[in-house]
């Protein structure tokens, strides 16, 4: 069985669908078979980010509410035979899937996948709550700006008060000038 793994963070903006990505397609060229699922519903960008967004005919909602199987909502990427994407809903918005839904279709996909790699909208709410029910592990994203080491740190609390313990953290975007001049934090 495959392992779910949540990209999340407090903040939006800070390369959450940018660490997906790249996670998703690292994995793949390491020859494992990797499915990345974009939880941000109403606010997708996983399939633009991935140069899949005029192949998408199913979403996640479609497979939760029926309207079609996991399979055929899967987007093939175009470089990678092992690297598959199953975008947000567009059009809906998070309180049109539950947590429980989430689980069961990222249960299906770790029978089929060595990797799920979850992408989490930012915030804290319905879309966060959606994204890791069906997760084993968490990568948090952040950048050392105030703000988002907060949020970073408040999202770390939540995961571990739904057992993903030992999350990853990521910084991103550190420049040395900047923290020798005091506008962001340092290391």
């Amino acid at each position: 069985m495959g392992e779910a793994i949540v990209v999340t963070s407090g903040k939006g903006g800070v390369g959450k669908t940018t660490t997906s990505a790249n996670l998703g397609t690292a994995l793949a060229l390491q020859g494992k078979k990797v499915c990345m699922v974009d939880t941000d519903i109403g606010l997708r960008n996983l399939d633009v980010v991935m140069g899949l967004e005029n192949r998408i005919i199913y979403d996640l909602i479609d497979v939760a509410e029926g309207r079609c199987r996991l399979s055929q909502a899967l987007i093939k990427d175009k470089r990678f035979d092992e690297l598959f994407m199953l975008p947000a809903a567009q059009t809906k918005d998070k309180n049109a899937i539950s947590p429980e839904q989430v689980k069961k279709i990222i249960l299906e996909l770790k029978q089929e996948y060595d990797f799920v790699i979850i992408d989490c909208p930012a915030g804290i709410e319905q879309g966060f709550k959606n994204a890791i029910a069906g997760a084993d592990k968490a990568i948090v994203v952040t950048t050392p700006e105030n703000s988002a080491v907060r949020d970073a740190d408040r999202v770390i609390g939540l995961l571990e008060a739904n057992n993903l313990k030992d999350s990853k953290l990521i910084i991103n975007r550190i420049h040395a000038h900047m923290m020798k001049s005091g506008e962001t934090l340092g290391i």
